[in-house]
């Protein structure tokens, strides 16, 4: 089973945990996978991981959100993931020094 099946088992047993049942039937995976087949394997696979890590009590249909972004991100710059930055937004840079000087008010 190559890598991201084994990521599919897993997010479907993450996401099961979001029905009162505890189960997804097989036509809602096959329809959200057919859906997923419009995005880059690389994009399927970071979102699959973002969900399940982030957002575990989200149903699927979040899942979509975080492709469509992804897919947005890789467009701009040419990466879907391993850039130091999390869900599009870039990491913001503080200057603790000077404002712990203006709270300080020295």
């Amino acid at each position: 089973m190559d890598s991201l099946e084994k990521l599919k088992k897993e997010y479907w047993k993450v996401l099961a945990r979001t029905r009162k049942s505890g189960r997804i039937s097989q036509g809602v995976k096959d329809k959200e996978e057919e859906r997923w087949g419009k995005f880059d394997e690389d994009v399927v696979m970071e979102a699959l991981r973002i969900h399940m890590s982030h957002y575990p009590d989200y149903k699927e249909t979040y899942t979509r959100g975080i492709m469509r972004n992804l897919a947005q991100k890789k467009e701009r710059t040419g990466k879907a993931a391993g850039t130091g930055m999390r869900h599009g937004f870039e990491q913001n840079k503080y200057d603790f020094d000077a404002l712990e000087k203006a709270l300080l008010g020295s």
